[in-house]
């Protein structure tokens, strides 16, 4: 929401190269996410949680996301 957000306000003050930055950003982001299962908001709050900037007990799951990576096995 942040990014299209963003990307509707610069281009509403006519700085339209900053929204299309923007929303390429987006449609990288969501193409991650759709074709290769890889979450850039997971990826960001590993990171905030390895440096200590977010307590690891908050997500257990997200404390260790390399399990997302990992092909499922029938």
């Amino acid at each position: 929401m942040t990014f299209s957000s963003s990307a509707l306000l610069a281009w509403g003050l006519g700085n339209h190269p900053v929204a299309f930055v923007l929303i390429g950003g987006l449609v990288v982001a969501a193409t991650l996410e759709s074709v290769f299962a890889i979450c850039l908001g997971c990826v960001v709050f590993n990171r905030l949680m390895r440096w200590g900037l977010i307590p690891a007990d908050v997500c257990a799951e997200c404390n260790d996301i390399t399990e997302h990576f990992v092909p499922a096995r029938s």
